[in-house]
């Protein structure tokens, strides 16, 4: 009997100790993915309004990136659901798919350790999150945002059912 809840134990324990080993190996890959993340030149987000039967209207969003080396990159979000800032919502995830990466730039974090904007999470435990963009937060914390990771900001187009908005980096 006692060498049963030995045996037990130890099969729990190697469980467990498997489990940590692939989250910290997946871990570490999407971490290699973020920071492998090419350089832009800019971002276009255009967001489409649909009308949803029970959400009223949800945002679409196409991201356009254009990296320094001039290729295009295309990604995609969208968001439903009511209480929250939709728009935002969809602008954090094409930031995480296309500037996450300049969360971990070290001249980035210098800046952000001296005065870090609304909507940035930083990683405080490594292995638990990474560094991310919120969503919900409301879309002009954005201007704050793509200033502190070293860019701008701009709405170029506000219809009932279109807007676009571009990041571009500063090139110095």
């Amino acid at each position: 009997m006692i060498t049963k809840t030995i045996e037990n134990d130890t099969r729990k324990q190697k469980s467990e100790a498997r489990k940590a080993i692939r989250k910290a190996v997946k871990f570490q890959k999407e971490l290699e993915a973020v920071k492998a993340q090419p350089k832009l030149e800019s971002l276009t987000i255009t967001i489409e309004w649909k009308k949803s039967r029970m959400w009223g209207t949800n945002p679409h969003a196409t991201g356009e990136a254009r990296t320094i080396e001039g290729t295009r990159i295309v990604g995609t979000a969208k968001a439903s659901g009511c209480g929250y800032c939709k728009t935002s919502t969809v602008i954090a995830d094409l930031f995480n798919q296309f500037l996450r990466r300049k969360l971990y730039d070290s001249a980035v974090l210098a800046r952000l350790a001296i005065e870090k904007p609304y909507g940035i999470s930083l990683t405080k435990d490594k292995n638990k999150y990474l560094s991310r963009f919120d969503g919900g937060i409301g879309e002009d914390c954005y201007s704050d945002i793509s200033k502190a990771i070293g860019g701008t900001w701009n709405r170029l187009v506000n219809t009932k059912s279109v807007d676009v908005y571009e990041y571009r980096e500063i090139r110095k």
